[in-house]
């Protein structure tokens, strides 16, 4: 990436995006379900599982959108 100087805040955010995809794919090889990912976040959030499930699809979502491109 460029110097923090000429990164404009749309490559800052992609990056992280990509960042944050790569570690839920990464959680996501290892043999743990998704269901105890799911559980683990739920109880240091204290999110709702359905707002932890939707922003799993998300990311996922986006990911695929940006590996496209």
């Amino acid at each position: 990436m460029a110097s923090t100087e000429t990164t404009t805040y749309a490559e800052i955010m992609t990056s992280n995006l990509q960042k944050i995809a790569n570690a839920l794919n990464e959680l996501q090889a290892v043999p743990l379900p998704r269901e105890l990912i799911l559980l683990y976040v739920q109880k240091r959030t204290h999110l709702g599982r359905k707002d932890i499930e939707a922003v799993f699809d998300a990311i996922q979502e986006l990911n695929q959108k940006v590996k496209k491109k």
